[in-house]
């Protein structure tokens, strides 16, 4: 039994051991560094070298210094905008420490290039992280040509890692998943000399297409290769581009389509490609990708992974690593990818509603509580595809629609529609799927506290049907804070408060002025806490006052103001503390 505890041990280690490295240094300047093994290296932003942000290099500790080795390059995708660089920095590094990336540069024990490249929310419409071609077109500011930004970096690493007597081949391998794989399927046909390898999963069922047009359409860049000189100063590049190897997958299941999205696509470029190519993304969008493709690139190898939506298996990774190892060489060498299970993609065509949920509900589970804010609910269904991710539930919302009206005896329905419809949420496993609805300002003021509201679905579509379960009801709650704040507000003593006492006394009174309020139809006790010492007491001024007609409140502030101290009100505790202002 030891030995196999032992045993359970180790691995436990030896797989931490991963996600942690010897060393993290920060760099300015082209210097010599003391190597441990798998070290981390910020390169912090340098403007004369070419790149105005930081970026990362890992270099695991099994790098062979006796032959030359590729750069791997995974540019950054935070999955969110943020002005804040601080937030994808913390994301990059992720990538960098503990992700397939860092697996992938460890397989192949080559060093690992990750930028810090900001998509800012203030210019939301250029998606750095996909390279899309509002990105390209910026022409100032420190955003201007991230591609050739990330050249520079490249290059810097060149130097740094020779420098420390790490021998780097010419050309680099890239990987990318989503809104990366865009970017690195992009950059290779930007800049196909510089690349020797690119793998990019997840492309939303079209990556770049080699070709000037199709169904008579003009397919500018990204979208084809029409226009790319406006950003290489020459022609597409045909010779160069269809000799690197490519490695290009999407799963089966996968349906996170950008199309929609006019942070990915303008409205025009979505036109062309409804028009030009496909409206749906899979499998059609997908299938004429893979043919061009076939046609038009002998050393492009497009994958479809059965049994997988949008995400990178264990196994992907793996086959990964075996496509960078067999194109290592002079020779193309297509892979035999991992096969899965086939799972048939299916649509939920009727949802039961069967909970509906306010903040605070104990019933939620807590990954999904802790998001709900006061001016939200969230719409539970039973129903869920098991093999799929959860957008199978954007599919239903969006065949469905979102139409229901709230209705409550004596008081007006409120009609919730697709402008209140705020995302969704799941465990993925069926045990629990919902809907946010986001309620307006003018929704709020309607529905009122602790009334049950019955849910009615107004259907659109006769082929995919909200149905809501009998029994189901919302209750608008008020969480304790706001519940205890309305009863300390109109609790009025009877006739002429008088105090002369300590601060313990003086909350003591106050409790039996106040000792519980009403939630949810229950009494709930308020608790009442002194945060001070007994010195601190000791030292406090007694709470001497005489009036008439102030409510709970207000002796509160009294309290308070006497002593010199605040009071906040967190759950069912009333908290009485240091003013330390």
């Amino acid at each position: 039994m030891f030995k196999y505890f032992t045993l359970i041990i180790l691995l436990i280690l030896i797989a931490f051991s991963q996600a942690i490295t010897a060393q993290e240094t920060v760099i300015s300047n082209i210097r010599d560094i003391e190597l441990t093994g798998n070290d981390i290296i910020k390169v912090e932003a340098n403007v004369q070298k070419g790149f105005n942000f930081p970026f990362f290099l890992f270099i695991p500790e099994t790098i062979d210094k006796n032959k030359a080795n590729y750069l791997f390059v995974e540019t950054n995708n935070t999955g969110t905008t943020s002005d804040d660089l601080e937030v994808h920095l913390e994301k990059a590094l992720n990538l960098v420490k503990r992700s397939y990336a860092n697996t992938i540069a460890r397989g192949l024990n080559v060093p690992l290039l990750v930028p810090v490249f900001p998509r800012p929310s203030t210019q939301w419409q250029c998606y750095t992280h996909a390279l899309d071609r509002d990105t390209l077109e910026i022409n100032s500011g420190q955003l201007k040509r991230i591609d050739l930004q990330l050249i520079a970096m490249i290059d810097f690493a060149y130097e740094l890692l020779e420098e420390n007597e790490i021998q780097i081949k010419d050309k680099i391998f890239m990987h990318g998943y989503s809104a990366s794989a865009k970017f690195c399927n992009r950059f290779a046909f930007l800049y196909p000399k510089r690349v020797k390898a690119v793998a990019s999963g997840g492309v939303n069922g079209l990556p770049t297409l080699p070709i000037n047009e199709r169904n008579g359409y003009v397919l500018h860049f990204p979208i084809g290769v029409a226009d790319i000189d406006k950003f290489t100063g020459e022609p597409y590049d045909e010779q160069a581009h269809k000799h690197i190897a490519q490695y290009v997958y999407m799963g089966y299941l996968d349906r996170n389509d950008t199309l929609p999205s006019r942070d990915a696509w303008s409205e025009e470029e979505a036109r062309i490609i409804s028009e030009a190519i496909a409206e749906t993304m899979m499998p059609d969008r997908w299938k004429i990708s893979r043919d061009v493709y076939k046609e038009k690139l002998p050393c492009a190898q497009c994958v479809t992974y059965n049994g997988t939506g949008h995400e990178i298996k264990d196994e992907i990774i793996n086959d990964l690593i075996k496509f960078f190892k067999a194109n290592s060489g002079d020779e193309y060498v297509a892979i035999e990818p991992h096969s899965y299970p086939f799972v048939e993609y299916k649509q939920i065509k009727e949802a039961h509603v069967n909970g509906l949920y306010w903040k605070g509900d104990k019933r939620l589970p807590e990954f999904v509580g802790k998001y709900l804010r006061e001016d939200m609910f969230l719409l539970g269904i039973k129903e869920w595809i098991s093999g799929q991710d959860h957008r199978q539930l954007d599919d239903f919302n969006k065949n469905a629609g979102f139409n229901f009206r709230l209705k409550a005896d004596g008081h007006p329905d409120i009609v919730i529609t697709d402008s209140n419809y705020g995302g969704n949420s799941s465990m993925s496993n069926g045990e629990f799927q919902a809907y946010y609805v986001r309620l307006n300002q003018g929704q709020l003021k309607v529905l009122e506290p602790n009334i049950p509201y019955t849910l009615f679905a107004e259907n659109k579509s006769k082929e995919y049907v909200w149905k809501v379960n009998e029994g189901v009801k919302l209750i608008r709650s008020i969480s304790y804070e706001t519940s205890i704040l309305a009863k300390l507000n109109n609790t009025f003593p009877a006739g002429k408060v008088e105090l002369d006492a300590n601060i313990i006394s003086a909350i003591e009174f106050l409790r039996l002025v106040v000792s519980e309020f009403e939630y949810s139809g229950e009494m709930v006790p308020i608790h009442y806490q002194l945060q001070a010492e007994t010195a601190q007491i000791e030292q406090m001024p007694k709470i001497s006052f005489s009036a008439e007609g102030l409510s709970a409140m207000e002796i509160l502030m009294i309290i308070c103001h006497r002593a010199s101290m605040d009071y906040r009100i967190e759950g069912t505790t009333v908290y009485i503390e240091k003013n330390d202002k």
